[in-house]
């Protein structure tokens, strides 16, 4: 019974624990990679990851988020119809890809200026075919409340992943090893997710048009706004690459590596509570839910906050210890990345999506393409990789803050009661306090590993304990348990 309904706690921390063990693997890919391959090779293949993916994104048309909505809330036989609805809705933007990729490949991949691709256009299909097919994959696991597979699953593909880039790189150099990789670990993604799924294909379902009209009428808001942030999110990369060779591209590349584990810790949470959040508000529990969605606030700019402080201070270190010498540049346009999780944070769109007014998140995605289409034409011939990644962060942000704004008001709620501020400004003020030190002073320790240890021990000492002090601690009702054990 434990496993079939587990705590909403249990749940995020069996998520996180199964994302942390893949995010060690993920970070090793482009580690080793970059090691295995010339720059320029390296390069050229971000390069066609920056086709494939955004394709990928594009097609999905948020029928993948819809299933956190209908999925919770309905019978048996309803979950094998939404399943079985979605990966035909996936199956039929397959279909058009291919159709358009046969037609116009050659002409679309020349507009975006990589004719050099066309020889890999079958690679290209097929990837986003895989990808798109195994879309189901990200979030059935945790509709199921399947624990053991949420751990056990992504660490393990992420574990294939890494092998299957190493063998195929050693096996076939330069840049179309790892394109030819990329590939075949998406075949086996595609095989994973048609076995997982095969209980809800027993019985083949007639399509319920009511159904799908439903799924349709809440995917296709987020699914246009989806468009409009791979636009917002890409454009800086589409529009540099015109001005810099594969060797830059491949530098800039990097700098968008992430925080480990921070991103998976806001999948980890996200996961979980929007299908929570959702039966809330289907129920007209908006006080609930509102009071959910701002634990969920505490908890995500708890650990948020000092990451972005550490990580900041410590980027050249992280590049130098991750990456050959050629990447070090890196660390710079790094620096100005991270700040996006500072608004990642307030947790955008969980409201939105909960009360399906996904119309909203297609307007905030609107406003922010239009700012980054803008600034992205001024700031990028101006300023080059500078300009790129500046127009990157506020493309990525905009939408965001408009999102964030239309969920305040769902709720009902003012800027000043909107979250906890004294919390925020708190955690803020405390990690401060603990960078300006190592910001002074960490340049005299000679050796990148031992000031990266040392800045790092001396960060989360002063942190923890102040965290602890004034209640901001995520894991303040562990530590707490912990210490009443001791004092008996």
């Amino acid at each position: 019974m434990k496993e079939n309904n587990p705590s909403l706690k249990n749940q995020a921390k069996a998520i996180f624990i199964g994302n942390i063990l893949a995010t060690l693997f993920q970070l090793l890919t482009p580690v080793v990679l970059t090691r295995l391959i010339p720059t320029n090779d390296y390069g050229v293949f971000r390069q066609f990851t920056l086709i494939a993916l955004p394709a990928v994104a594009i097609l999905n048309m948020g029928y993948r988020t819809s299933l956190y909505y209908f999925y919770p809330t309905t019978d048996a036989i309803g979950k094998e119809k939404i399943i079985q609805q979605t990966q035909f809705l996936f199956l039929v933007n397959s279909i058009i890809m291919l159709a358009v990729f046969l037609l116009f490949g050659d002409e679309i991949l020349a507009y975006f200026n990589f004719q050099e691709f066309a020889h890999l256009k079958r690679f290209l299909i097929l990837f986003v075919f895989f990808t798109l097919s195994s879309s189901t994959t990200l979030s059935i696991f945790t509709l199921e409340k399947k624990l053991l597979l949420n751990k056990v699953y992504f660490p393990i593909e992420k574990i294939v992943r890494f092998l299957v880039f190493v063998i195929v790189v050693l096996i076939i150099p330069g840049y179309k090893g790892p394109i030819i990789a990329l590939t075949i670990f998406s075949a086996l993604q595609f095989i994973f997710l048609v076995q997982h799924i095969r209980p809800y294909f027993k019985k083949i379902h007639p399509l319920d048009f009511k159904l799908i009209k439903d799924q349709l009428i809440y995917s296709i808001p987020f699914g246009f706004a989806i468009i409009l942030d791979v636009v917002s999110s890409t454009f800086d990369k589409f529009i540099i690459n015109k001005y810099i060779t594969p060797e830059e591209f491949a530098v800039y590349a990097v700098s968008f590596v992430s925080i480990p584990l921070l991103k998976n810790f806001f999948k980890a949470i996200h996961d979980v509570v929007v299908p929570e959040i959702s039966v809330h508000l289907l129920n007209n529990r908006m006080k609930e839910a509102t009071a959910l969605w701002q634990k969920t606030v505490d908890k995500t700019s708890s650990l948020t906050i000092p990451s972005v402080f550490i990580f900041w201070l410590m980027a050249n270190e992280i590049i130098q210890i991750m990456y050959p010498p050629d990447y070090i540049e890196a660390a710079n346009y790094y620096r100005i990345f991270i700040l996006i999780f500072f608004v990642q944070m307030f947790s955008r769109n969980i409201i939105i999506r909960g009360t399906k007014k996904t119309q909203l998140i297609l307007i905030a995605s609107v406003i922010g393409t239009i700012i980054t289409v803008i600034l992205g034409f001024f700031l990028i011939p101006i300023y080059g990789l500078y300009g790129a990644v500046i127009t990157g962060l506020i493309g990525a942000i905009s939408p965001m803050l408009v999102s964030m704004h239309f969920e305040r008001k769902i709720m009902g709620l003012s800027y000043s009661n909107w979250v906890n501020w004294k919390k925020i400004g708190t955690n803020f003020a405390i990690c401060l306090l603990a960078a300006l030190p190592i910001y002074f002073f960490k340049d005299y320790i000679p050796n990148v590993f031992i000031r990266g240890i040392i800045s790092g021990l001396f960060f989360m000492a002063v942190v923890v304990p102040l965290q602890v002090k004034y209640e901001i601690f995520i894991f303040n009702e562990y530590l707490s348990k912990i210490l009443k054990y001791f004092k008996k």
